[in-house]
């Protein structure tokens, strides 16, 4: 890209979002960011900087919606290109997030390279989705989620249940809870979210009493139902030898 590019990333998380934008801006020198941490601060941002060209946005913003700050967005600039940037990447998120005429789907386990390339591509008018965003689009395109399928319903009813209770668990509760599915100890669970060791066990108690499940090979096989986590089939020898 020739011309200076300012973008709207907006997303929570505040050191990761700021680490990952400093990182991008050193690969290219041509990107200007504009940081929000909440849907607020994003439309304020928008209205003061018209420049703006792109937004970055979460789908989970400390309890508000991502997607519904896509609308208030483009009630101040029409047609403004959006890519989705999550840690979800289940069908169901994806599903509502390509209904709402986004133009990028990148998942947080991605390398800082795909989310740049993802940028350059959807500012320049193309569109770019990761491997499973692609995958739910062409379903869509083609028709074939139909609703005569019963073990599919069913399989989506399931999921809509297991997300219930997901969404159910406080912010902080969630930030814990991918953590552990990620294999992290309730030390380095502190350790990462500035806690002390009794509080993550307290809240880890907590999420497995609000999920109805009993230990952390539970929570990963949870994690992983959910689209959440990213680890190998490590777990599912230990659940076999626990059977």
């Amino acid at each position: 890209m020739q011309s200076r590019l300012k973008i709207l990333f907006l997303d929570d998380h505040e050191g990761l979002r700021d680490g990952i934008g400093f990182l991008l801006s050193k690969e290219n020198e041509n990107i200007d960011f504009c940081y929000a941490s909440n849907i607020e601060e994003s439309l304020s941002l928008l209205q003061n900087n018209p420049d703006i060209s792109l937004a970055i946005v979460d789908l989970n913003l400390d309890g508000e919606d991502g997607l519904k700050s896509i609308e208030q967005l483009r009630k101040i600039k029409e047609k403004l290109p959006v890519i989705i940037y999550t840690m979800y990447s289940d069908p169901i998120h994806i599903e509502n997030a390509l209904k709402a005429d986004i133009q990028g789907y990148i998942t947080k386990n991605s390398k800082t390279e795909e989310l740049l390339k993802g940028i350059e591509l959807v500012a320049t008018g193309s569109n770019f989705y990761n491997a499973a965003a692609s995958k739910i689009l062409q379903t869509m395109i083609s028709g074939r989620r139909k609703k005569t399928d019963s073990k599919e319903n069913k399989d989506k009813n399931d999921s809509a249940i297991l997300f219930a209770k997901y969404k159910a668990l406080t912010k902080s509760e969630q930030q814990v809870f991918y953590l552990l599915a990620q294999k992290k100890e309730p030390e380095e669970v502190a350790k990462a979210l500035g806690k002390s060791i009794k509080t993550v066990i307290n809240q880890r108690s907590i999420i497995y009493q609000k999920l109805n499940i009993s230990d952390r090979l539970d929570l990963i096989e949870y994690a992983e139902k959910l689209g959440l986590s990213f680890t190998g089939g490590e777990e599912q020898n230990e659940r076999k030898n626990k059977e």
